[in-house]
């Protein structure tokens, strides 16, 4: 009687085991991410911090009708970045993220790979998956098995921003959109309908004004689903700017969907976080820097061997910060940055050599034409050699 009383734990437990949703991630550790859908220049952003994010790669698919040039080239991105198979999905991605694009991009076979790999634990975003009477094409979506997916139901009625749909209302606490003042943050500036949490559901946010949900997660099966009443790109620019933790609730969201505790130490992690962003826009301007300098014939060869060099220094950055060690992590990129004004001094060296040749050329060539119109000159008015003197006639 024993044995079975063990037994009938084990297996128990083992069923509650599947049930429930754990973390997913690459064998680096890192978060897979393939972003499907709109990718406009108001995401191109937020796409980026993703990208220079250590703990993130990104594949992007744009696919949004609504900024393609047909629905047949969003058809063909999707034929050409989406894995050819479910298990390949599963295998090669931890977390997609859709927003707003038509299910039309898509066979009915790829839409049931997602959901497949939902159900297996691959994570889940929709954002602006709503109504907004745009080309989402809300009403097919619903009419999909991969509708039982969504953390809420979709309403068909259609709110602007301005009637209560701006600011946010924190209402799990311990979710993903926790960061400070974000409450008093305008997260949206679009026109869409509400949506109605399923009985299984956690309502993250409400609006404000409204009081409707505004971000609703779901664990499905094993999958961690996360719905976004708007659209990232319906954040308005000042909010992009101004809200420091503004990469944080687009970071959260992330972790959420790929099952990972969100940072304890906000603060030191976000100013990592800046530090990761702002060395790629800073090695990418250096880049900048050296075509032009190239421009004037200039040699680069030390400052790019230099940047080269600062590669593995950035990665040891990252694996610091990959493995917790934020102090370490940034102790080093302090160091990486400083490195920068070695490169900078390399190339104002080199621009000021080339800009030195060319300023003798140009003198030379200038001092040269000018010696000879002088010349020319002063053998016609002055010397008068090339003339002979006007004589004088008269009538007879």
């Amino acid at each position: 009687m024993r044995k079975l009383r063990v037994l009938f734990a084990a297996v128990v437990l083992a069923t509650l085991v599947v049930g429930v949703a754990s973390a997913k991630t690459g064998p680096d550790g890192r978060v897979r991410v393939i972003f499907v859908g709109e990718i406009a220049g108001t995401n191109e952003l937020f796409l980026q911090w993703i990208q220079q994010e250590p703990h993130f790669t990104l594949t992007r698919v744009p696919c949004d009708i609504e900024w393609m040039a047909s629905l047949t080239d969003a058809k063909r991105m999707v034929r050409i970045y989406v894995p050819r198979s479910e298990g390949e999905l599963f295998d090669k991605y931890d977390v997609s993220i859709f927003e707003d694009f038509t299910p039309d991009v898509m066979k009915i076979e790829q839409i049931n790979w997602f959901q497949e790999a939902v159900r297996k634990g691959m994570g889940l975003g929709l954002v602006e998956f709503c109504n907004w009477g745009g080309t989402n094409d809300i009403e097919k979506w619903m009419a999909m098995k991969f509708y039982d997916l969504f953390p809420a139901k979709v309403m068909l009625n259609n709110i602007p921003a301005t009637s209560g749909r701006t600011f946010y209302r924190i209402m799990n606490k311990k979710g993903p959109l926790n960061l400070p003042g974000i409450e008093s943050v305008a997260l949206n500036a679009g026109h869409h309908g509400d949506i109605v949490p399923r009985l299984d559901s956690t309502v993250e946010a409400v609006w404000k004004g409204r009081r409707t949900p505004a971000v609703v997660t779901r664990t499905y099966e094993r999958g961690h689903v996360l719905q976004v009443d708007h659209g990232w790109d319906n954040i308005p620019g000042t909010s992009r700017v101004d809200y420091r933790y503004m990469m944080d609730f687009i970071y959260n969201q992330i972790y959420y969907m790929a099952g990972l505790p969100y940072p304890k130490d906000l603060d030191l992690v976000h100013l990592i976080r800046e530090r990761f962003v702002s060395y790629q826009q800073r090695r990418k301007a250096t880049y900048a820097v050296i075509d032009f300098v190239q421009r004037f014939g200039a040699r680069t060869d030390k400052a790019e061997r230099e940047l080269d060099s600062m590669m593995d220094q950035y990665r040891q950055a990252a694996s610091e910060y990959l493995g917790g060690r934020y102090e370490e992590a940034a102790a080093t990129l302090d160091a990486l940055f400083s490195r920068f004004a070695t490169i900078d001094s390399q190339l104002i060296k080199a621009k000021q050599r080339a800009l030195t040749w060319i300023y003798v050329v140009e003198w030379s060539a200038v001092s040269g034409v000018s010696l000879i119109c002088g010349f020319a000159l002063w053998s016609v008015m002055v010397r008068r050699k090339l003339y002979r003197e006007v004589s004088t006639t008269r009538m007879s």
